[in-house]
């Protein structure tokens, strides 16, 4: 496996400052109970789950993490004067030694750093804040070069222009005791919705950290490809909140520097909305749970996935995708709970997780995208902070789509039809080695699998296995930062 020169040496460093709090932290965390430490929205120590449709900005300590040792008195000093650090490293390598278009592998991260402002502390604001975070993404990804999929082997593959970005750069104000809580500014859509827990225990993109279908095909920004958006939260008890929000979508974003704020070039706009029911707090419940219901409509242009301008197979033919002057649109219920948690003082836990994404539209590749799934927390008694995670998910092309690859496939000299539906599987396991560092593995296999990203071949891909590696570290939470979630 061959990482970047830059990653090893983030790695070195970043290990020897979590190295000196390793000690420490086991010593003092609450009741027994370890510390469970992520690199993104990291799930609760003892049961899995915390809620995320607000990890974006989120910067609560769980109650059971660790104290911040005495050295650490500079990160604490900027905290109480409102100033939180933040930022993390994600490294993920892939192979596909079966299946595909072709076989190879690749390595793809992403590196980003930034700040929260506490708007009280600094300028005696009540409930404002401010959020600024830096990406740099790099390496090209396994199915963009070798297996073709609609599905991606590395979720982290974000965005394909290795330059450093400007993504999220928002104001926050919270209002009526916390319970209303408003976003504006150059947002990630997909930072707010269709998040479960479960979803980022592994490396694939399938799941983490929304469904594929949501990502792909819902007309929301991701935070490296950030656009103007507001987003409005509301809770009105302690278990249920209404979400919605309208985010501008604008294909110029991706692959500039983020700096250029000019509307001049979007496209239309994406409006999400979802209503939630959740107990997270493994105090108060022993077996926690999150169900959540949304929708999205995007009035963003189109295009066609058959046809080209003049009415031809664009995959027999070539040519500029025909524009679809329809709405894209769909829905989604999701949820998970904690089914097995044998002593509430220890970690292990059993949490099982579901849902289905649903298109109402044909003008997209895929149209439908059901899951299922488990994650095993603690799967043995000396790695009490490990997890052990299973997924299943069945996707449905759509009929143009799959007429489109047909023809391509006949242009270049080949047969076949892809299946209408494709399955994917996938066995992780994560081990926690220091404060903030977790190390991330990951074995998928595809039957049926499309080429959508590799249209042009002569090759109908046969099932597909792939196995990865990943890193992710929480830098400033490794430099006895709170921690605050960078990518979605």
């Amino acid at each position: 496996m061959r990482i970047n020169r830059h990653v090893l040496r983030i790695i070195a460093g970043a290990g020897l400052i979590a190295a000196a709090h390793a000690t420490t932290a086991s010593a003092q965390a609450t009741g027994g109970v370890q510390p469970v430490d992520s690199a993104t929205a990291p799930p609760d120590p003892a049961t899995g789950v915390k809620d995320t449709t607000t990890a974006a900005t989120d910067t609560t300590l769980p109650p059971s993490e660790p104290v911040v040792p005495s050295g650490n008195a500079f990160a604490r000093r900027l905290e109480n004067a409102g100033v939180n650090l933040r930022g993390s490293e994600i490294d993920q390598f892939a192979r596909d030694p079966i299946g595909g278009v072709r076989l190879g592998n690749t390595n793809v991260g992403q590196l980003n750093f930034g700040a929260d402002f506490d708007l009280k502390k600094i300028v005696g604001l009540d409930g404002a804040s401010f959020h600024a975070v830096l990406y740099r993404d790099y390496g090209y990804a396994l199915n963009q070069n070798y297996t073709g999929t609609f599905t991606k082997q590395q979720y982290i593959y974000k965005n394909p222009y290795p330059q450093l970005h400007l993504g999220l750069f928002a104001y926050e104000q919270k209002l009526l005791e916390d319970r209303l809580d408003i976003n504006i500014g150059r947002l990630g859509g997909t930072a707010f919705y269709g998040h479960l827990v479960t979803n980022c225990q592994f490396i694939s993109g399938t799941l983490c950290g929304e469904p594929r279908m949501i990502v792909s095909e819902a007309g929301l920004s991701l935070l490296p490809s950030a656009t103007w958006g507001t987003n409005v939260k509301f809770r009105p008890t302690a278990h249920t909140y209404v979400e919605t929000g309208i985010f501008e979508v604008n294909p110029t974003t991706a692959p500039s520097t983020g700096f250029d704020f000019s509307m001049a070039h979007d496209t239309g706009f994406t409006a999400p909305a979802e209503l939630g029911w959740s107990d997270a707090d493994p105090k108060t419940t022993r077996y926690p749970f999150e169900l959540k219901v949304g929708s999205f409509v995007s009035t963003a242009a189109l295009a066609d996935p058959f046809y080209n301008t003049l009415g031809e197979s664009r995959g027999l033919h070539g040519g500029t995708a025909r524009t679809d002057n329809v709405d894209r649109d769909g829905v989604y219920v999701m949820g998970d709970r904690v089914i097995w948690r044998p002593d509430p003082d220890r970690t292990e836990s059993l949490n099982v997780f579901g849902g289905i994404v649903q298109q109402l539209e044909d003008a997209e590749i895929m149209r439908q995208q059901i899951y299922t799934g488990f994650v095993l927390t603690a799967p043995f008694t000396s790695r009490p902070e490990d997890t052990l995670a299973f997924s299943a998910s069945e996707f449905e092309l759509t009929p143009g789509e799959r007429a489109y690859l047909r023809d391509a496939r006949i242009k270049a000299g080949g047969s076949g039809i892809n299946d209408a539906r494709q399955f994917d599987y996938e066995v992780a396991y994560s081990w926690h080695l220091l404060r903030g560092v977790e190390l991330m593995s990951s074995v998928q296999y595809i039957q049926h699998p499309d080429n959508s990203t590799i249209p042009n071949t002569s090759v109908l891909p046969k099932n597909l296995l792939t196995y990865s590696l990943g890193i992710r570290m929480d830098l400033g939470y490794m430099a006895g930062f709170s921690k605050g979630q960078s990518s979605d």
